[in-house]
Protein backbone atom coordinates (compact mmCIF):
# COMPACT_ATOMS: atom_id res chain seq x y z
CA UNK A 1 0.00 0.00 0.00
CA UNK A 2 1.33 3.35 -0.99
CA UNK A 3 1.58 6.06 1.56
CA UNK A 4 0.04 9.31 0.49
CA UNK A 5 1.35 12.50 1.88
CA UNK A 6 -1.26 14.90 3.00
CA UNK A 7 -0.72 18.62 3.05
CA UNK A 8 -1.98 20.23 6.12
CA UNK A 9 -3.40 23.73 6.15
CA UNK A 10 -0.51 24.86 8.34
CA UNK A 11 1.99 23.56 5.71
CA UNK A 12 0.34 25.66 3.02
CA UNK A 13 0.44 28.71 5.27
CA UNK A 14 4.16 28.18 5.95
CA UNK A 15 4.92 27.81 2.24
CA UNK A 16 2.92 30.95 1.50
CA UNK A 17 4.91 32.93 4.07
CA UNK A 18 8.25 31.72 2.65
CA UNK A 19 7.15 32.55 -0.89
CA UNK A 20 5.89 35.97 0.16
CA UNK A 21 9.15 36.73 2.01
CA UNK A 22 11.21 35.74 -1.03
CA UNK A 23 9.06 37.86 -3.33
CA UNK A 24 9.38 40.90 -1.04
CA UNK A 25 13.14 40.42 -0.82
CA UNK A 26 13.38 40.19 -4.60
CA UNK A 27 11.32 43.38 -5.04
CA UNK A 28 13.52 45.23 -2.54
CA UNK A 29 16.67 44.06 -4.34
CA UNK A 30 15.31 45.15 -7.73
CA UNK A 31 14.36 48.56 -6.31
CA UNK A 32 17.89 49.06 -4.93
CA UNK A 33 19.40 48.08 -8.28
CA UNK A 34 17.17 50.53 -10.13
CA UNK A 35 18.08 53.38 -7.78
CA UNK A 36 21.79 52.62 -8.01
CA UNK A 37 21.61 52.55 -11.81
CA UNK A 38 20.12 56.05 -12.08
CA UNK A 39 22.56 58.39 -13.82
CA UNK A 40 24.24 60.83 -11.48
CA UNK A 41 25.29 64.25 -12.72
CA UNK A 42 28.84 64.39 -13.99
CA UNK A 43 31.23 66.35 -11.84
CA UNK A 44 32.89 67.67 -15.02
CA UNK A 45 29.81 68.83 -16.93
CA UNK A 46 26.87 71.08 -16.08
CA UNK A 47 23.67 69.34 -15.08
CA UNK A 48 20.87 69.28 -17.60
CA UNK A 49 18.21 71.92 -17.17
CA UNK A 50 14.85 71.30 -18.83
CA UNK A 51 13.73 74.87 -19.48
CA UNK A 52 10.06 75.41 -18.81
CA UNK A 53 9.97 72.29 -16.57
CA UNK A 54 12.73 72.28 -13.93
CA UNK A 55 12.33 74.50 -10.90
CA UNK A 56 14.89 76.63 -9.08
CA UNK A 57 16.23 74.97 -5.93
CA UNK A 58 15.97 78.27 -4.02
CA UNK A 59 12.77 80.02 -5.10
CA UNK A 60 10.97 77.03 -6.72
CA UNK A 61 10.06 79.08 -9.80
CA UNK A 62 10.26 77.37 -13.20
CA UNK A 63 13.59 77.97 -14.94
CA UNK A 64 12.81 79.56 -18.31
CA UNK A 65 15.79 81.61 -19.50
CA UNK A 66 19.16 80.00 -20.17
CA UNK A 67 21.06 83.31 -20.19
CA UNK A 68 20.30 83.81 -16.47
CA UNK A 69 20.30 80.17 -15.33
CA UNK A 70 23.02 78.67 -13.17
CA UNK A 71 23.76 75.36 -11.48
CA UNK A 72 26.19 73.46 -9.38
CA UNK A 73 27.05 69.87 -8.66
CA UNK A 74 27.94 68.79 -5.13
CA UNK A 75 30.88 66.50 -4.38
CA UNK A 76 28.26 63.78 -3.76
CA UNK A 77 27.02 64.23 -7.33
CA UNK A 78 23.76 66.02 -6.55
CA UNK A 79 22.68 68.75 -8.98
CA UNK A 80 21.30 72.12 -7.88
CA UNK A 81 19.58 74.29 -10.51
CA UNK A 82 18.73 77.99 -10.35
CA UNK A 83 16.79 80.49 -12.46
CA UNK A 84 19.10 83.37 -11.43
CA UNK A 85 22.83 83.53 -10.61
CA UNK A 86 21.92 85.41 -7.44
CA UNK A 87 19.78 82.48 -6.32
CA UNK A 88 22.78 80.15 -6.76
CA UNK A 89 24.90 82.45 -4.57
CA UNK A 90 22.16 82.77 -1.91
CA UNK A 91 21.46 79.02 -1.83
CA UNK A 92 25.13 78.17 -1.53
CA UNK A 93 25.60 80.70 1.28
CA UNK A 94 22.65 79.21 3.18
CA UNK A 95 23.57 75.54 2.68
CA UNK A 96 27.39 75.58 2.48
CA UNK A 97 27.52 72.32 0.53
CA UNK A 98 30.81 70.98 -0.77
CA UNK A 99 30.67 71.86 -4.45
CA UNK A 100 32.51 70.02 -7.20
CA UNK A 101 31.70 72.61 -9.89
CA UNK A 102 29.71 75.83 -10.29
CA UNK A 103 28.20 76.57 -13.71
CA UNK A 104 26.70 79.72 -15.28
CA UNK A 105 25.55 80.67 -18.75
CA UNK A 106 27.20 83.31 -20.89
CA UNK A 107 24.78 86.23 -21.13
CA UNK A 108 25.39 86.66 -24.87
CA UNK A 109 25.81 83.12 -26.20
CA UNK A 110 23.96 81.12 -23.50
CA UNK A 111 26.87 78.64 -23.48
CA UNK A 112 27.74 77.00 -20.17
CA UNK A 113 30.83 78.38 -18.42
CA UNK A 114 32.62 77.26 -15.30
CA UNK A 115 31.75 80.02 -12.84
CA UNK A 116 35.36 80.33 -11.68
CA UNK A 117 36.39 81.16 -15.27
CA UNK A 118 33.52 83.56 -16.00
CA UNK A 119 33.45 87.30 -15.36
CA UNK A 120 30.34 88.78 -13.75
CA UNK A 121 28.60 92.10 -14.24
CA UNK A 122 26.21 93.34 -11.58
CA UNK A 123 23.71 96.08 -12.43
CA UNK A 124 20.11 97.01 -11.73
CA UNK A 125 19.80 97.44 -15.51
CA UNK A 126 19.69 93.64 -15.90
CA UNK A 127 16.18 92.36 -15.31
CA UNK A 128 17.02 88.86 -14.14
CA UNK A 129 14.27 86.45 -13.06
CA UNK A 130 14.65 87.12 -9.34
CA UNK A 131 15.98 90.67 -9.60
CA UNK A 132 19.57 90.03 -8.52
CA UNK A 133 20.90 91.81 -11.63
CA UNK A 134 23.89 89.48 -12.15
CA UNK A 135 25.03 88.20 -15.54
CA UNK A 136 28.09 86.21 -16.59
CA UNK A 137 30.29 86.52 -19.66
CA UNK A 138 33.27 84.56 -20.91
CA UNK A 139 35.94 87.27 -20.93
CA UNK A 140 37.02 90.40 -19.09
CA UNK A 141 36.91 92.70 -22.15
CA UNK A 142 33.24 91.86 -22.78
CA UNK A 143 32.49 92.31 -19.07
CA UNK A 144 34.09 95.79 -19.05
CA UNK A 145 32.16 96.77 -22.19
CA UNK A 146 28.88 95.50 -20.76
CA UNK A 147 29.48 97.17 -17.38
CA UNK A 148 30.28 100.50 -19.05
CA UNK A 149 27.06 100.33 -21.10
CA UNK A 150 24.81 99.71 -18.06
CA UNK A 151 26.74 101.37 -15.26
CA UNK A 152 27.55 98.03 -13.68
CA UNK A 153 30.28 96.56 -11.55
CA UNK A 154 32.65 93.81 -12.77
CA UNK A 155 33.38 90.97 -10.34
CA UNK A 156 35.12 87.61 -10.27
CA UNK A 157 33.12 84.65 -8.97
CA UNK A 158 35.08 84.57 -5.69
CA UNK A 159 34.18 88.24 -5.14
CA UNK A 160 30.54 87.52 -5.88
CA UNK A 161 30.49 84.68 -3.32
CA UNK A 162 32.16 86.77 -0.64
CA UNK A 163 29.93 89.85 -1.13
CA UNK A 164 26.60 88.10 -0.81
Amino acid sequence: MKHRSRLRTSDLGDRWEVGRSCALSLIALLAMLLVSCQPRPSLDAPPEIRYGEDVCDLCHMIINEARFAAAYVTRQGEARRFDDIGDLVAYHAAHAEEVAAFWVHDYDTEEWLRAEQAVFVVSDAFHTPMGHGIVAVADAARAQELAASVGGQVLAFSDLLSQR
